[in-house]
């Protein structure tokens, strides 16, 4: 798998957690596994590499940047620093379990034609979603507009997912937001064709974390991202 498959992990200061997901890569993947990158940009006694060396021994490619880059630049890094056609993005708070079936999840992605990016519930959540702009609002309501068997296209999914390099290349996440980057790329990519789906009979394991220091809600950029938009609000319904 690892001349087709990079798994791309962005982690700041949540160094137990990026340990777990690259232990459980190894675990269900065994010699079968994917590549495995990681980039660091948190301060540097919280680095990954400083925290939990014997895992950071377990990873193809570990890149530390200057501290605090976001994570939009992080993942288009990521994207820049390898070659293989495949890419699989979770946050670093993930866990791969035998739900995961990441072998599968990627020939399911090979399968079908019109399909560029394949996500996975994260636990039983995640579900998928369509995405419309009415009178300048964004609504992000659940739904699909296709399915077979357990594959459902839609236009929004979340953070686990397998991807064609070249298609996210193609739309690349914003750099100007650190947060509140997530619908910005899924309505991006609607708009410039990407054919988006979730397998509901594939999951990872999700825990939260809040990294030390972390705000969740920075409304400086949704204003900017709705602003970019010509939007008004983002409606999840």
């Amino acid at each position: 798998m690892r001349e087709q498959v990079t798994f791309c992990i962005k982690t700041i200061h949540r160094p137990q957690c990026c340990a777990a997901l690259v232990r459980s890569i190894h675990e269900h993947c065994g010699d079968n596994r994917p590549l495995i990158h990681v980039l660091d940009d948190g301060k540097p006694e919280l680095r990954f590499s400083e925290v939990c060396p014997d895992e950071a021994a377990m990873v193809d490619r570990l890149i530390e940047t200057e501290y605090d880059i976001g994570l939009s630049a992080g993942r288009n890094r990521l994207l820049d620093a390898g070659d293989t056609p495949i890419v699989v993005f979770a946050d670093d708070d993930h866990l791969v379990t035998n739900q995961t079936r990441l072998p599968d999840l990627i020939a399911t992605l090979n399968k079908h034609h019109d399909l560029d990016l394949l996500a996975t519930l994260s636990n039983s959540e995640e579900r998928p979603r369509l995405m419309r702009v009415n009178d300048k609002a964004l609504r992000i309501a659940f739904g699909s507009y296709k399915q077979h068997r357990s594959v459902r296209w839609c236009h929004y999914v979340g953070n686990c997912f397998v991807a064609y390099r070249d298609i996210l290349q193609a739309v690349r996440w914003d750099e100007s937001l650190k947060v509140e980057e997530h619908w910005d790329f899924f309505w991006r990519a609607k708009v410039a064709g990407m054919n988006v789906a979730v397998d509901v009979n594939h999951s990872f394991k999700h825990k939260h974390v809040d990294p030390p220091g972390y705000t969740r809600h920075r409304p400086e950029f949704l204003d900017a991202g709705l602003q970019k938009h010509g939007l008004e609000r983002v409606m999840w319904r």
